[in-house]
Order: C-alpha cells, then sequence, then structure tokens
C-alpha cells in the first residue's frame, strides 16, 4: 500500500513497533532489577507512551538516511515495510491488516476514552443534587475540613448526587470536584468516608501539576496504538496503588481503606431490561464488571500485604539504561 511508504506511515508503523519493543524491555527490567513498587513502574511505563512519540522524528533528524533501501538491508535489524508489504495468501498485502487493526483501536479509543468522559459529564450535569443545606453537605464538609487542614490545602468543592450504586469520583485538573452519591454516604460510616475522600485528596495533589494532563496527551496521540491502550491502562492501576499508599500513610487507617474499597464491587443483575439475556450489551457489562472487581482484590491485596511499609528509593540508573536501551534497539527497527 502506498500510505505504508509515506513519512505518516512509516511514523504510525514505527511508532508501534518502538512501543512493543518498550513494552518488552521494560517488563524484562522489572525482572532484571526486582522492581516491584507501583511509584517506580509508573515511572517507567511512561517509556513506552512517551518515547514511540518522539524517537522516529528524533531518529530522521539525526540521520536521515535512516530510511534509505541501504540502512535496510545493512544495518536495521527490522524492517517493517519488507514484511507489510507480503500478500496474505496471495490476495492482499499484511498492510491491510495491520491498518485494519489500527483503526479497531482507534475506535476503541473513541468509546473507552473519549464516549465516557462526555456520557460522565452528562450524568454529572443532569443528576439530582442535594441543597446545601441538606445533612451530607454538613457531614462532608466536616470530614473533608478535617482532611485538608493538616494537608494546609483548600477545601475542594463538592457535589452529593441522588444515585443508588456507590460513586466517588473527581472532576477538573485544576478546580477539582468531588461527585459522590448519597448511596455511599449512607453505607460508610466516618472511617471510612475519611479514608475514601482521603484517597480522592491525594489524586487531586499528584494531578495539580503537568503530570496527569501530560500522560493523557501522550494516550491520545498513540491513539491508535494497541500498546499505548494496555500501557495507560496499567498506569492508571498504578496510580491507584500509589494514592492508596499515601493515604494510609496519611490517615493510619489501612483497614478503614480497605472497607471503604469493599463497598465499590459491582455485580450487574441478570435480566436487566436494557440488555437481553446472553446479549453483547450484557456480555460487555460483565466483563467489564469482573475486570474491575479484579482491580479492587488487587488494591487490597495490596494493601493487606504492604502496610506502611514505607517508600523505595527510585533508581535512576537501571532506569536510564532501560531508556537507552528502548532507544538504541529502536533505532534498528525501521
Amino acid at each position: 500500500m502506498t500510505f505504508i511508504h509515506t513519512i505518516a506511515g512509516e511514523y504510525i508503523t514505527q511508532s508501534v513497533l518502538h512501543a512493543f519493543i518498550a513494552l518488552m524491555l521494560v517488563e524484562v527490567s522489572f525482572y532484571a532489577w526486582d522492581i516491584d513498587d507501583h511509584l517506580s513502574k509508573f515511572r517507567y511505563r511512561i517509556l513506552t507512551l512517551g518515547l514511540p512519540i518522539i524517537m522516529f522524528p528524533a531518529f530522521q533528524m539525526i540521520s536521515p538516511d535512516r530510511g534509505s533501501w541501504y540502512f535496510r538491508l545493512t544495518t536495521a535489524l527490522f524492517d517493517s515495510q519488507r514484511w507489510l508489504d507480503l500478500k496474505v495468501i496471495g490476495i492482499f498485502p499484511l498492510a491491510v491488516l495491520f491498518l485494519g487493526m489500527l483503526t479497531a483501536f482507534s475506535l476503541l479509543f473513541v468509546m473507552q476514552e473519549i464516549f465516557p468522559i462526555f456520557k460522565g459529564r452528562r450524568a454529572s450535569q443532569g443528576a439530582d443534587a442535594y441543597p446545601e443545606t441538606h445533612a451530607y453537605d454538613a457531614r462532608m464538609q466536616a470530614v473533608l475540613e478535617d482532611i485538608c487542614l493538616p494537608l494546609q490545602m483548600e477545601r475542594p468543592l463538592f457535589q452529593v448526587i441522588n444515585e443508588i450504586f456507590p460513586v466517588l469520583f473527581t472532576q477538573g485538573f485544576r478546580k477539582h470536584t468531588i461527585i459522590i452519591s448519597d448511596h455511599l454516604l449512607m453505607t460508610l460510616d466516618d472511617a471510612q468516608l475519611r479514608a475514601a475522600l482521603t484517597h480522592e485528596i491525594v489524586h487531586m495533589m499528584r494531578s495539580s501539576s503537568l503530570k496527569t494532563p501530560l500522560i493523557y496527551l501522550l494516550r491520545m496521540l498513540m491513539f491508535y496504538n494497541p500498546v499505548s491502550l494496555v500501557e495507560f491502562r496499567r498506569i492508571v492501576h498504578d496510580e491507584e496503588f500509589i494514592c492508596d499508599a499515601i493515604t494510609v500513610s496519611l490517615t493510619g487507617q489501612p483497614d478503614a481503606l480497605i472497607s471503604a474499597l469493599s463497598a465499590f464491587y459491582y455485580y450487574p443483575e441478570p435480566g436487566q431490561p436494557d440488555a437481553q439475556e446472553g446479549s453483547l450489551t450484557q456480555m460487555k457489562e460483565r466483563v467489564e464488571s469482573h475486570s474491575h472487581n479484579l482491580v479492587l482484590d488487587e488494591r487490597i491485596e495490596k494493601l493487606q500485604q504492604e502496610l506502611n511499609t514505607g517508600r523505595p528509593a527510585f533508581r535512576f540508573t537501571p532506569f536510564l539504561l532501560t531508556a537507552g536501551t528502548i532507544v538504541a534497539a529502536g533505532y534498528l527497527v525501521v
């Protein structure tokens, strides 16, 4: 296909290959350097999001002849164009399947990352909110002030919504608002509510810099890349583990956070009116609920195993060696 041989086609192809290389080398580094803490994993996995974006243009500026046939034949370890030009069962080139896969992951990105943002925004705006004079408001104010005062930070805005499911999330990057359901407020006791809200406050503290917007930007730039989809999800999970650990260090009550997390388990009811038994919608909901519960299981297990064990120092030498190896290997893959 002609597109694969254009600059844009080469960029897309090589960015995907470089992301796979980064993924493999990062996973190997976890075992080679005995890296187990989620803060370090969080930083390593950012390499798989960021480096594939910049490697191709950087290589082209440093070595313009890198894309020549001579380099591909004599120096490169892998020539993607030769493989993508191969025809499947002698009918159409492999590039058709490759671009079809990237198109599918692009659509998946829209469904998983773009639609939920607008859907969640509409849901929070359309939900019935309680007036500020409600008893829920006094409880939220008291707990949030108790959390924020020692941290010398301003109490964030919050909104209590009428919802039968446990809901707790934070909106905004700079000006944050906590959205919480009345169901969750009725379910959690004071210690559990304090742990849950402290977790949200920690998210605010960590996302107040450019870190969180930058990660989302990297994911959006690599919207077609299957590796970016996987690693972005892993980074989000690492962020949850990190915030759990910081929450426990602030509250000193790991059991309260574990109990609060247990309130978020979700099991879809069979025979819902909007989904027939065995339908694609119901299957999707079951898979998502199972995945959601597995993450909760892992978070709770982590809290039970590593209570106040301290944060290991980040080792820059293995990190730089891993980044350098990714760049060197990527240079030889065209």
